[in-house]
């Protein structure tokens, strides 16, 4: 291949690299308008009363909305989906607050300054209300008050296949995954304008999911579609922090209210108290295996804390069973979750919704048996995983061409595991203050939504008069280079090079239909829809040639940028030749459009190997070695797909390590980097990323997914190694040096 497999530069590096590109914070319209938040300083309680007489009376300041004078229709910032049945118990500004941070009102101003200026002068009186800042409060009934329903939302239980009896070795276990933050370089920001006398409403945001805004939009400001626009901004990174709606209710009420585009900004804190993050959860679970190590059942108990909305929260903790499928196979499992409302920050999604939790819970009981039935860790998996063809019995579909045994056998060989594990032992016999420690774990994902929800794309392709190619798709590019991507399919399926390939990210108004950038189904799918678009757009060239010449369309070639017969040399035309024959001799356009249904979704997956070291006196962990195999199918633009998977590492690591949103007892959560460290560019490990490439998917060329599953086994092999080092079956990330020095203080006492 030409393309597909190859490195290049994404498709707005330059403006990136010169500063030229325009973000959404960038963003100035004529008359525009700045909007600041006045957010709930108490965990819990009701406003009695708010003051915005000083805030009015200042210059420059136009309107403040509040939970008084705007609409209390509540809604979910989850909804993507017309007529998508979610819990909706959230409001653009809430007189019944339920954490710190909670939206109250907003200052819309002339200048951001002022706006901020602005907020500082309302005044407000509060009711304070008990309040539960962890899942063990809310399930005694401390915060029964919080919502009519209670705190707790979406029981869910759910079995496969039958209980196994025997002489069976259990492994009893609880697990821990702490609260942690999205951290993108961009923060959040959102426009919207609204055209009083036309009735129109637009919003250019950083998303996910244009339609998806539109349809919430739609419905709670009970708008016909056809008055929103929503356009996709360039995004500095999401990780799923953008593919819910939290600022687009605010912007739109804002513009509508005032008849003037409006533009918010969440400054750093702003961004990491008021959006969402990642849910803590607590895992209660039992694992049964045979003496010599075939694993036949499983038992999770899921409790998942929501924060202070129900949001994603009850599909978030039900899809952990469905990745608890997508890597190894066993017999018997038996899943209960539920959403546990707190009033604490927001939960939502995050990159691998729960691959990484998942991982995490099965991996740490893979540790423990290995190490009480005296088996190796690699060895226990490879005896577990699931193979080419098996099927997963939550979706009850085939993993494909699924090549998870494989990674860990290429892993275990590149590594040096064996290697490696006698270099361990000798190290840790010869050093008391440093420890060492080897960590393995798999994780899997999928491709796209195929069975569970609907799934299509559609893709139109239009050639120009110059030869060139623009194709018409809703693309949201995350910052990771999906659009170059996709014009590497499409440059590969027509002959043309990328840059000949035209395409722009998602507009409402001009792109069809999708259904957003989730479930890793980009590539798979879109990318297919392209392919095979591409190839629809040669066979209509063809058809328009054999019109004008009378040449049979079998009689004709369309390759390098030319169509031209078989068997008459003089009947050659360049694409432009086709372009200008069409519409000034045949009288249409070369346009075509094809919509794709996936009809599959493969097992995608990966196996992650990590080397650390411990510093027993103060807890800090470095990371020594770590090595990332990856059943990908074939990449696309291999660099980028090297560099996801590496930045996966350091953000999986950071999990595992040290990430973690402090929340106070009086409720007040940190949002500073001060006090929420990621690992820094020194600090980061070099990671070496190998790929099992043999197609044999529907994905184009054979592809599958890269951007989630390579986060997925991260926390888990890096938790692994750090456990293994200190001989400790430690049960909870962070395992940050407070952690690590507080089990080695109480190992001592012991």
């Amino acid at each position: 291949m030409k393309f597909v497999g190859t490195s290049r530069p994404i498709h707005d590096a330059v403006g990136k690299v010169t500063g030229t590109i325009q973000y959404a914070g960038d963003m100035e319209l004529r008359g525009m308008l700045h909007a600041a938040v006045l957010f709930s300083t108490i965990p819990h309680g009701i406003v009695k009363s708010i003051d915005s007489s000083a805030a009015l009376a200042l210059p420059g300041v136009v309107d403040v909305l509040d939970c008084f004078n705007t609409t209390q229709k509540e809604y979910s910032r989850y909804q993507t989906q017309f007529r998508q049945d979610l819990v909706k118990n959230e409001r653009i500004f809430n007189s019944h607050v339920r954490f710190v941070g909670d939206r109250v009102a907003a200052v819309v101003a002339e200048t951001p300054e002022i706006a901020r200026e602005a907020v500082r002068l309302i005044k407000v009186e509060y009711e304070e209300l008990p309040y539960s800042l962890n899942l063990q409060d809310s399930m005694s009934g401390k915060i029964d008050n919080v919502f009519p329903e209670g705190a707790v939302f979406g029981e869910y239980h759910h079995t496969v296949g039958e209980k196994p009896e025997g002489d069976l070795v259990e492994i009893e276990t609880t697990i821990d995954i702490g609260r942690i933050n999205h951290v993108c370089m961009e923060t959040h920001a959102c426009v919207a304008d609204y055209n009083k006398y036309t009735g129109e409403l637009t919003i250019w945001s950083p998303n996910q999911a244009v339609f998806g805004i539109r349809t919430m939009i739609g419905e709670l400001f009970e708008m016909d579609y056809n008055n929103i626009r929503v356009v996709k901004t360039t995004m500095g990174g999401s990780f799923g922090g953008k593919q819910e709606w939290v600022l687009e209710p605010l912007a739109a009420a804002a513009a509508i209210r005032v008849g003037r585009p409006v533009k918010v900004v969440y400054n750093r804190s702003e961004t990491m108290i008021s959006t969402y993050s990642r849910a803590p959860m607590h895992f209660d679970t039992k694992f049964s295996f045979t003496k010599d190590g075939k694993l036949q059942g499983v038992e999770c108990d899921l409790a998942l804390d929501a924060g202070a909305y129900v949001g994603n929260s009850i599909n978030y903790a039900r899809t952990v069973a469905h990745k608890m499928f997508r890597v190894y196979k066993y017999p018997y499992c038996r899943f209960s979750s539920r959403a546990v409302i707190t009033n604490t920050i927001v939960n939502g999604a995050f990159r691998g919704w729960t691959g990484p939790e998942a991982a995490i819970m099965l991996e740490y009981n893979m540790n423990v048996a290995a190490k009480r039935l005296g088996i190796d860790p690699v060895e226990l998996r490879m005896k577990n995983v699931m193979r080419e063809n098996d099927i997963d019995p939550m979706s009850n579909t085939s993993l494909g061409n699924y090549k998870i045994y494989q990674a860990l056998e290429q892993g275990r060989d590149h590594f040096e595991w064996a290697k490696k594990k006698e270099e361990v032992a000798r190290f840790n016999a010869e050093n008391k203050r440093y420890k060492r420690g080897l960590g393995v774990s798999v994780g899997g994902h999928v491709n796209n939504f195929y069975p569970g929800k609907t799934d299509f794309a559609r893709v139109e392709m239009r050639l120009n008069e110059s030869g060139t190619v623009r194709c018409n798709m809703t693309l949201h590019d995350h910052g990771c280079g999906t659009v170059m991507a996709m014009k590497m399919i499409a440059a590969e399926a027509l002959g043309l090079q990328p840059e000949q390939v035209r395409i722009l990210e998602g507009d409402t108004d001009f792109t069809p239909l999708d259904v957003g950038c989730f479930s890793s189904r980009t590539t798979y799918v879109l990318g297919r829809a392209v392919e095979d678009c591409a190839a629809k757009l040669k066979e209509r060239m063809a058809q328009h040639i054999s019109e004008y010449t009378g040449v049979p369309v079998e009689d004709l070639v369309v390759e390098n940028q030319k169509v031209y017969s078989k068997k008459d040399p003089s009947i050659s035309f360049t694409w432009s030749d086709v372009a200008d024959i069409s519409q000034q001799k045949i009288k249409r356009e070369v346009f075509v459009s094809h919509e794709y249904i996936p009809t599959t979704n493969p097992g995608v997956a990966g196996a992650h190997f990590a080397l650390v070291e411990v510093d027993t006196y103060t807890g800090m962990t470095r990371i020594l070695d770590y090595l990332a195999v990856h059943d990908i199918g074939q990449a696309i633009n291999r660099e980028m797909c090297v560099a996801q998977t590496q930045g996966a590492v350091v953000m999986g690591a950071g999990a595992a390590l040290s990430e973690h949103v402090l929340i106070r007892d009086n409720g007040v959560p940190s949002g500073s980097l001060k006090d929420y460290h990621v690992i820094n560019s020194f600090e980061a490990p070099s990671v070496k990323v190998e790929f099992i490439e043999d197609g044999g998917t529907e994905g184009p060329y054979g592809s599958k997914s890269i951007g989630e599953v390579g986060h997925n086994p991260v926390s888990a092999a890096v938790m692994g190694a750090v456990n293994d080092a200190l001989d400790s079956e430690l049960n909870f990330i962070p395992l940050n040096p407070d952690a690590i020095t507080k089990y080695l203080r109480s190992k001592e006492v012991q």
